[in-house]
């Protein structure tokens, strides 16, 4: 649209300025006429038939215009050449123009003879024929009118242009002028209309973007206020219609949400019954089997069966504890608060790891006065457990892992930082995303060796969000930091805050 008024309003300019330079210039023409009447009037006067005095300076008569020049000449002769300065005083002309004059009295002779010649000599009655032409002299652009005066002479007047050409250019300056300032209040009239018109549609696209930057992966998710306002979504116009489609959208969406969400309570319901019925038969799978062990004469064979028994058993059920916990975090239930020393669990948990992994070099860097937390002790000694576990499980024979606690304030927040480094191999990077998922096992080989479930950084990562804090990892070959942050004792975003 501003594109289009700038075409029309440039060649609405373009067609003034024609205009108005044409009627400038005819006004010029007509003021020459007249002078040129005049002059000619002077010459001629006092004579009964009109014979021009050539000793007269056309230039004397009444009238006449400041800077003119005039030349008349007699069979081809020069006999008057005059011009005037700006204040009417009587200047020579330089020996170019006068030949120019000159010239343009031979060319307003050769028309008179055509124009006789077309008349068949009957010119009685009927106007001389005149030249007017604009020429660029010495002393500057000239407007000039040649026509005969009497039977041999011709004489050619001119005024000057300057005055006009300013007035031309002063004109063209102010309608250019004129029309950059008409487009430019047109530009901001078209630019206020159209922001004032998508103004709903720039709600609608809010909408949207806030709709996709929801989190919608898990959890309680609810997309009702993010639905377009009532009188953006209806259907009639193309700001009603996109309104209307986003909220059947967002509908949708929240339906499927809803349904997700019904179903993985069902599941976590389901897990949670299943683990909680699975504890009372293998305690009495557990049980026989030690009661067989202390009481029966088995073979070595049936020594070492036995063994296995016991074995898959406690594998068995620490699966089943591993998933109690998981549903009883992912139901939200609230978590036992007491002060933990946090540093303590982490020596027994390096202690424990040390025992169980002899093959790897254990290093522990705790502060000697105590780092306390508010939370669940037991949950809080399965997390570092589980973070040591995983070090030692998916590392090679000989990878030293580093065990450090620190705490830091910062605008008066506490935190404590628990970080477990090895320097193995890494991570695989497509297990990146996804590593505090469950059931995600590195490798799947060594895992089943080790008794792997799968659940252990899911458990580390439940627990730390219960407790108010974060888990995170940052792997590369020869280095894995695996970082977890609570809130310390006595903060305000911990745990007893929220």
């Amino acid at each position: 649209m501003v594109a289009l008024l700038a075409v029309v309003l440039s060649a609405f300019t373009v067609a003034s300025l024609a205009l108005t330079g044409k009627a400038v210039d005819n006004q010029l023409e007509q003021n020459l006429a007249q002078i040129w009447y005049r002059s000619y009037t002077y010459i001629t006067r006092g004579s009964s038939d009109e014979t021009p005095d050539f000793r007269r300076d056309p230039l004397d008569a009444s009238g006449t215009a400041a800077g003119m020049v005039a030349v008349v000449t007699v069979h081809g002769r020069v006999v008057q050449a005059s011009a005037e300065n700006d204040n009417w005083d009587e200047v020579e002309l330089s020996a170019g123009d006068v030949e120019a004059l000159a010239a343009l009295t031979e060319e307003a002779r050769v028309e008179q003879e055509r124009h006789e010649a077309r008349l068949g000599g009957q010119t009685d009655g009927v106007p001389d024929p005149r030249v007017n032409r604009i020429l660029d002299l010495d002393r500057g652009r000239f407007l000039l009118h040649a026509e005969s005066v009497g039977d041999d002479g011709f004489a050619v007047l001119g005024v000057p242009t300057a005055a006009i050409d300013k007035t031309k250019a002063n004109l063209a300056r102010v309608q250019v002028l004129g029309s950059l300032a008409a487009l430019l209040l047109a530009g901001l009239l078209c630019w206020w209309w159209i922001r004032r018109s998508l103004r709903p549609l720039g709600e609608v696209s809010q909408a949207a973007a806030e709709v996709a930057h929801v989190p919608m992966g898990s959890g309680e998710v609810s997309l009702a206020p993010y639905r377009v306002r009532r009188e953006l979504a209806e259907p009639g116009n193309e700001v009603g219609d996109v309104g209307f489609a986003l909220n059947q959208l967002i509908g949708s969406v929240d339906v499927a949400i809803e349904q997700r969400n019904r179903s993985e309570q069902r599941l976590r319901t389901f897990v949670a019954d299943a683990s909680h019925e699975l504890r009372t038969p293998l305690a009495a799978v557990r049980g026989y089997a030690e009661m067989i062990r202390l009481t029966e004469p088995l073979t070595e064979r049936g020594q070492d069966a036995l063994g296995r028994v016991l074995q898959q058993s406690d594998r068995m059920g620490s699966l089943v504890e591993d998933l109690l916990l998981l549903a009883r975090l992912d139901a939200g239930r609230e978590v036992r608060r007491g002060e933990v020393d946090l540093g303590e669990l982490v020596m027994d948990a390096v202690m424990d790891a040390s025992a169980a992994g002899r093959d790897h070099h254990w290093t522990v860097d705790v502060p000697e006065d105590p780092v306390t937390v508010l939370g669940d002790r037991q949950q809080l000694a399965q997390l570092v457990a589980n973070l040591l576990g995983n070090a030692r499980k998916h590392t090679p024979e000989g990878t030293t892992v580093l065990v450090r606690l620190q705490q830091e304030a910062a605008d008066g927040v506490g935190t404590v930082r628990l970080t477990v480094q090895d320097d193995g191999p890494g991570i695989d990077p497509h297990l990146m995303p996804g590593l505090f998922d469950r059931f995600v096992r590195g490798d799947t080989a060594r895992a089943a060796r080790e008794g792997s479930t799968g659940l252990g950084l899911s458990i580390v990562r439940s627990v730390a969000h219960a407790h108010g804090g974060e888990a995170t990892v940052d792997s590369a070959p020869g280095r894995t930091v695996f970082t977890v942050a609570l809130p310390a004792s006595g903060s305000p975003e911990g745990p007893e805050a929220a």
